[in-house]
């Protein structure tokens, strides 16, 4: 596309000797931008204006008004019900670092800036770059540009919680990890523009490049509107040199540290429900064992099949887009929903639901509130945990037999949530580690046969999912359905019954995907991973496939003595009590 561009060099020469591509020319063009498109709302707007005048205080300088950080961690709390004490507090101020960061965009800081105050510019600027959806009317999106895909978005998240230097001994593997993401990801869009995409990480440079090239692009001076605007691409080098110029960073080089992570992770679990003062209200130092296995999940994806330890290390770019779009898709919804509440005056940005009420309160359960807020976190569109009520629960050794179970989940008239927690068979220990896997079957009597679409479920809920096994604990993980496979059965495996969610052949024996297997009256669990060969993205239902594995996490198998059986349903009528362990 460059001799196309070539006629317009002059002009781009002639704004950069008049200072127009200045960075305070190209961030107030971008203001400008930000006030006349709807990437706020006007009625966002005026809200916004209100409560930063509600909080502000004159500078020392006397040369405007800002909003402190404590006041804007005030406001969180006041208008937005943010958790109170040390830990609502520390993920209040990640939040703040998240919006202050996100104000300095196409001129991201190395590592986290100290930002004190921030203007109401600041913050406008901030939210619209924070909340999902806003960016395409920041960023024209034609044929002489590219659009923007919801993976632009996730990596701004990314980069804004991001703190520390990647090592060097891993910098090169992320790079063409992230690079490889980038061409998988640029279609990414609805198949009716996919004119529009563009792939934004090449030779010139990476995403944090083609960030200032499409605010270049979108925020040039146009003295008519029937004149030719520059293209894209014409930008690109004095991209180069204002990127030189600006010392941004790589995004190859950006790391998460985990314990700030899992700071906002447990708050994000916790604002997902509805709290009130009462002997059962949650503090948020509960939500930490959920929070460890989420940032498990994150972690994932630099070494194959090897879970690190939750309570140091980093997360990369890769690892956490992988997370956020197969783990924890959901995970982020309560920070829009803060935000939104606390300064737009609007309870949610378009497709993220309010707080839920939690499941009941009842005794010796697997779903607990921080397990359902992980829960949440892949079904938000799926399950309303206040209407959920325990069916069933075995402990140990009080067990069932394979027929039973699934004749309990046939009978949920609506979906089924299946919890099975235990602890892992070690050689030489006479402790294993917690485990928790559990099945989701929003159609329980159709997809133990033939795992059924989304769109066959709920036809009028976009975000329906389809039959999927998960596991919660030591790290959260999905495996989605393959639809029009058998979901589940009770199968003859050398003389025992075993109650087998996988490929209806018996377990350990198929190809590719995940086997969740059941024996010895269900006291005796075991599941195969086999995420390493092509077989694991394949959606055709001849390969043997029942339910997805995880690439990231290669091949594994691991055994587990089974302590709790949970059945669950979704009861819309009210939030009646649970029974007690057989409860039906």
């Amino acid at each position: 596309m460059m001799g196309d561009a070539d006629p317009m060099i002059g002009k781009i020469d002639k704004w950069v000797a008049d200072g127009a591509l200045s960075r305070e020319n190209i961030l107030w063009r971008l203001d400008e931008r930000i006030k006349t498109t709807l990437a706020i709302y006007l009625y966002e707007k005026r809200a916004l204006e209100a409560v930063f005048m509600s909080a502000c205080h004159l500078t020392d300088s006397c040369d405007g008004d800002v909003l402190s950080r404590a006041s804007f961690l005030s406001l969180l709390h006041v208008k937005g019900d943010f958790p109170r004490g040390l830990e609502g507090v520390g993920a209040g101020r990640i939040i703040y670092d998240c919006i202050s960061y996100l104000a300095m965009l196409p001129f991201p800081p190395h590592g986290q800036a100290k930002v004190d105050e921030l203007s109401i510019v600041q913050l406008t600027r901030g939210l619209a770059w924070a909340l999902p959806d806003r960016a395409g009317y920041i960023v024209e999106e034609s044929s002489s540009s590219r659009m923007r895909t919801r993976f632009d978005h996730h990596r701004l998240l990314f980069q804004s919680l991001a703190t520390i230097t990647t090592p060097s001994t891993v910098q090169e593997d992320v790079r063409d990890s992230a690079r490889a993401l980038a061409r998988s990801s640029a279609s990414d869009i609805p198949k009716e523009s996919r004119d529009l995409c563009s792939l934004n990480h090449d030779d010139d440079g990476d995403e944090i490049y083609h960030d200032l090239l499409d605010i270049l692009y979108a925020t040039q001076e146009i003295q008519h509107p029937g004149i030719t605007p520059v293209p894209r691409d014409a930008f690109r080098a004095v991209a180069k040199q204002i990127k030189a110029r600006a010392g941004l960073p790589d995004l190859h080089a950006l790391a998460i540290p985990v314990p700030r992570f899992r700071t906002l992770v447990k708050a994000l679990l916790w604002l997902q429900f509805e709290h009130e003062i009462d002997e059962n209200a949650m503090e948020v130092e509960q939500f930490e064992d959920a929070a460890q296995a989420i940032c498990r999940a994150f972690m994932l994806g630099q070494d194959q099949g090897t879970d690190r330890t939750a309570s140091e290390g980093f997360i990369t770019w890769p690892s956490f887009s992988h997370a956020l779009r197969t783990a924890a898709p959901h995970l982020f919804d309560p920070f829009y929903h803060i935000l939104s509440l606390t300064f737009l005056g609007e309870p949610n940005p378009i497709g993220v639901l309010d707080a839920m009420e939690p499941p009941p309160v009842v005794d010796h359960v697997v779903l607990t509130q921080p397990r359902a807020g992980q829960i949440v976190s892949f079904l938000a569109h799926s399950i309303y945990t206040g209407y959920l009520k325990r069916k069933v629960r075995y402990i140990r050794p009080l067990f069932i037999s394979p027929a039973t179970l699934i004749q309990i989940i046939s009978d949920c008239a609506k979906d089924a949530i299946v919890l099975i927690s235990g602890s892992t068979v070690t050689p030489g220990s006479t402790k294993g580690e917690l485990c928790i896997f559990g099945l989701f079957t929003p159609a329980p009597r159709k997809d133990r046969f033939c795992i059924q679409a989304p769109d066959a479920v709920d036809s009028l809920n976009a975000g329906q999912q389809q039959c999927m096994l998960f596991q919660l604990a030591p790290v959260q993980d999905v495996f989605r359905g393959v639809v029009g496979a058998a979901g589940w059965d009770n199968i003859n495996v050398h003389g025992i019954q075993t109650l087998v969610f996988g490929r209806s052949g018996g377990a350990g024996d198929q190809e590719g995907g995940v086997v969740l297997s059941l024996r010895n009256n269900l006291s005796r669990g075991e599941i195969l991973h086999v995420g390493s060969g092509p077989v694991v993205e394949a959606d055709r239902v001849g390969n043997g496939i029942s339910y997805r594995a995880n690439p990231c996490r290669g091949d594994w198998k691991s055994g587990f003595i089974v302590q709790n059986i949970e059945v669950w349903s979704e009861v819309e009528d009210s939030r009646a009590p649970s029974a007690s362990s057989s409860d039906e």
